[in-house]
C-alpha cells in the first residue's frame, strides 16, 4: 500500500552483512553461524535479512515461532531454520512437513513430534534445549534430562540435530555464566552417552565475545547483527536503521508560550518550533518527551513538550537554516552527528531491542542494499 507520509525507516542490508562478518571473524573457522532473525529480524525485515545473511555465509536462521519459520520457507529459504520457542500440535505438523527444526525440552513435545513424523513418513529435526539457569524453557537437571533422553529412545523418527542453552547474563556475570557452561557440558556428556551426536550451541552475541570455550560447534549472533548494545565488544559494528521525516510546520512562538499537552515546555525566549509527523502511535516512545534530540541540518534539536500520538515538536531556534524542506533524523546519522538505538534506549529506560522493534505499520520501511 502506498504511503503519503514522509516518515520512513530505512534499513541497510549492507550494514547488517558488515556486522555479521565482524562477528563471524571473531570465531575460529568451522564454527557455524545461526543468524537470529526472529521478531522481523529485530524490526529490520526478517526475509530480506535472512536471505542476505545466508548468502554471506550463515549456516542457518533462528526464529521464535512456527509462523516465522513458515514465512522463511515460503520466501524461498531452504537453509536450516530453528524454532526457538514452544509449539502446539498443529504447528508441529508444519514443522515436520517443511523440514524445520523444533526446540524440544519436554517429553510431550518430543512424543508429538514423533507422532507427526510417523504420520508423514518423515524424519523430524529437533534441538534439545537445556535450562542451565535462565529458568525460561529447557530441560532442567540430570533427572529431567535423563528422562527426556530415555523417552528419545522410543522416538526413532526424531533426529537430535542440536543441543543448546542460553546464557542469562554473559555480559556482566562471568561466575554464573561459567556455572551455566559447566551444567551445559554435563548435559552434553549425558547426551553423548545416550548415543546422540548433536551440534552444540550456547553463545548468543555477548557469549561470542567470551571466547573459544563458549563457541562449541555453532553460535547464535543476534543483536550484534543490528549494531546495538554490544558495540564495545565488537568494534566496527553499526546500527542498520535510519528513521527520518520532514516537518509539517515551522513557526515562531513567543517567550512564555507553552508547547504540547500538559504545557510541559515553556519558552524562555522567542523559540522556533518544528513539528514532525511522528509520535508514539508510530512507535516513537512518549517517555522521550523533553529528553531526546532529532538531527536537522547536521545539528541536534531537542524534543520539546510531550510526544503526541501522531506528532512531536523540536526546537530549531539555533538552526536558522532549518526549514520546511529540511530532513529530520530521529534515529541514525546526519553529518557528524548520530543518534543510536542505545542512546534512545538509555533515555527511555529500556533496551535497544525495544527501540528497534517498536516502529509500527504507519512507518514506511525501506530496505536498501
Amino acid at each position: 500500500m502506498s504511503s503519503f507520509r514522509p516518515t520512513v525507516l530505512t534499513i541497510s542490508l549492507q550494514v547488517i552483512e558488515d556486522n555479521f562478518r565482524i562477528a563471524k571473524a571473531v570465531c575460529r573457522d568451522g564454527v557455524r553461524q545461526i543468524a537470529v532473525v526472529k521478531a522481523d529480524a529485530y524490526g529490520h525485515g526478517m526475509l530480506p535479512v535472512a536471505r542476505r545473511l545466508l548468502a554471506a555465509g550463515a549456516w542457518g536462521a533462528a526464529v521464535a515461532t512456527v509462523d516465522e519459520a513458515v514465512e522463511l520457507r515460503e520466501g524461498g529459504v531452504e537453509a536450516p531454520v530453528l524454532v526457538l520457542g514452544g509449539t502446539d500440535e498443529a504447528g508441529l505438523s508444519e514443522i515436520v512437513a517443511r523440514g524445520i527444526s523444533q526446540t524440544v525440552y519436554d517429553i510431550p513435545t518430543l512424543e508429538r513430534l514423533q507422532a507427526q513424523a510417523r504420520r508423514l513418513g518423515a524424519t523430524a529435526r529437533a534441538h534439545l534445549k537445556v535450562d542451565t539457569g535462565m529458568s525460561r524453557i529447557g530441560a532442567r537437571g540430570e533427572a529431567e534430562i535423563a528422562a527426556l533422553l530415555d523417552a528419545w529412545r522410543r522416538c526413532p523418527d526424531v533426529r537430535m540435530e542440536g543441543l543448546f542453552t542460553h546464557f542469562a547474563q554473559a555480559d556482566a556475570d562471568p561466575e554464573f555464566t561459567a556455572l551455566q557452561k559447566s551444567r551445559f557440558d554435563a548435559a552434553a556428556a549425558w547426551t553423548r552417552r545416550a548415543g546422540h551426536a548433536p551440534m552444540r550451541h550456547a553463545a548468543a552475541s555477548t557469549g561470542i565475545a567470551l571466547g573459544e570455550d563458549y563457541w562449541y560447534d555453532a553460535v547464535r549472533p543476534g543483536i550484534v547483527l543490528y549494531g546495538a548494545e554490544v558495540t564495545a565488544l565488537f568494534p566496527g559494528i553499526r546500527p542498520a536503521q535510519t528513521l527520518t521525516t520532514r516537518p509539517v510546520r515551522v513557526a515562531w512562538i513567543d517567550e512564555g508560550d507553552t508547547v504540547g499537552y500538559g504545557r510541559t515546555f515553556r519558552a524562555e525566549r522567542p523559540t522556533r518550533v518544528m513539528t514532525l509527523p511522528i509520535g508514539y502511535g508510530d512507535g516513537y516512545p512518549r517517555i522521550l518527551s523533553g529528553r531526546a534530540d532529532a538531527l536537522v541540518c547536521g545539528r541536534r534539536a531537542p524534543v520539546i513538550g510531550r510526544v503526541c500520538m501522531d506528532q512531536l515538536m523540536i526546537d530549531v531556534t539555533d538552526i536558522p537554516q532549518a526549514g520546511m524542506d529540511s530532513e529530520a533524523v530521529l534515529l541514525g546519522a546526519q553529518g557528524e552527528e548520530r543518534i543510536t538505538p542505545d542512546e534512545l534506549a538509555a533515555l527511555a529506560d529500556t533496551i535497544p531491542y525495544e527501540i528497534m522493534l517498536g516502529f509500527g505499520a504507519r512507518v514506511t520501511k525501506r530496505v536498501t542494499d
